[in-house]
């Protein structure tokens, strides 16, 4: 195994050291359209036609997403650049199918792609799940009456095969940013999107409402991502290509750290602490060692994460005299000022959310 791993590593360096390409010999198909003895030429640049699918793939002039880093690290074990150019994605699947594009990336495997086009070994993994607004329909509406509800998608996308199924007969949008607007507007009902696209879209574009979308709970395919190339002898040699290269990350062990991330920001309570009628001075309490109650005076202002709410918030009350509810403790953590990163204990009526 190290003698592997050494060997990988070693003609890897060779490439960025020599800048010759590393070669790869491609597999037979039956599929590919040339003759077996066509010259191919050989080429210096890979183009990848891709579009806008943030996190993955940012907007031309900005920082690489995630997916997109790993076709350029591919690019540097196969010693040449990566010329990128943005296009939708159906037309980009189309224009491979008709050997009028190099490749294009990232897409979710479906039979229906395969007959058209040929597909790398997959880059990474994306969970896409169906969404639907809190405004207008809770988790039961949303899961029980699924079947009725008006769906949506985005054109050119696939969301996995499974989930696919559920989507077909939606309305078609043009962009993600459309799709939300209408479920929004309550034109639609219900929305699939992969997670980090749906977080990274509501953040940039409705950050205000980011706490109106839900998923709908135990609703959801997790699948690879591929490059596909046409379904020639050249498309046959750069996939065989693109497989061995990441074969040679993961046997390196970078790939790996690299994957497209969808880790997502959990929403947080930010609040500030402010006076309260008939409590001027804002305390907080907490428990020293010995198990007794000790408190610390708080400036007003100062900001807060709440990260557990009182019962007396969480839960409905029997009556409307609520004074009690105010006066119960919530826990928070403390990002400013004197006492910033304790855990104490706050009155509900000096929280005041932002």
């Amino acid at each position: 195994m190290m003698r592997k791993l050494f060997l990988a590593l070693s003609i890897f360096m060779a490439t960025l050291l020599t800048g010759t390409p590393l070669t790869f010999a491609a597999t037979e198909s039956s599929e590919v359209v040339e003759a077996d003895n066509e010259q191919i030429p050989v080429k210096t640049a890979i183009t990848m036609t891709t579009d806008v699918w943030t996190p993955y793939i940012n907007p031309q002039g900005e920082t690489l997403g995630s997916a997109a880093r790993m076709i350029e690290m591919i690019g540097i074990a196969l010693g040449k650049d990566i010329e990128w150019q943005y296009a939708p994605y159906d037309f980009a699947q189309a224009m491979v199918a008709s050997n009028k594009l190099e490749a294009s990336f990232p897409y979710f495997y479906t039979r229906q792609r395969a007959e058209k086009v040929l597909f790398s070994e997959p880059l990474f993994y994306a969970t896409s799940r169906i969404y639907f607004n809190r405004q207008y329909l809770n988790q039961a509406q949303a899961t029980e009456e699924l079947s009725v509800l008006k769906m949506g998608r985005v054109s050119g996308y696939s969301y996995g095969e499974d989930l696919d199924k559920i989507v077909s007969g939606a309305t078609v949008y043009a962009s993600e940013q459309q799709a939300l607007l209408a479920l929004f507007n309550n034109e639609i009902d219900l929305l699939p999107m992969t997670e980090g696209v749906m977080y990274a879209t509501l953040s940039e574009y409705f950050p205000e409402r980011l706490q109106l979308i839900q998923a709908i709970p135990d609703i959801s395919d997790r699948s690879p991502l591929y490059v596909i190339a046409p379904k020639t002898q050249q498309g046959q040699k750069l996939i065989a290509d693109i497989n061995a290269a990441i074969a040679m990350l993961e046997q390196l062990d970078v790939l790996g750290s690299q994957q497209a991330g969808e880790s997502i920001a959990q929403q947080v309570d930010m609040a500030q602490l402010v006076a309260g009628e008939g409590y001027p001075v804002i305390l907080g309490q907490f428990k020293d060692d010995s198990g007794k109650t000790k408190y610390l005076t708080l400036p007003q202002g100062t900001r807060v994460v709440v990260i557990e709410w009182s019962d007396k918030i969480m839960q409905p009350s029997d009556n409307d005299r609520l004074y009690k509810n105010m006066m119960d403790l919530s826990r928070v953590v403390i990002v400013n000022g004197p006492h910033i990163g304790k855990e104490l204990l706050v009155r509900n009526l000096h929280i005041n959310l932002l």
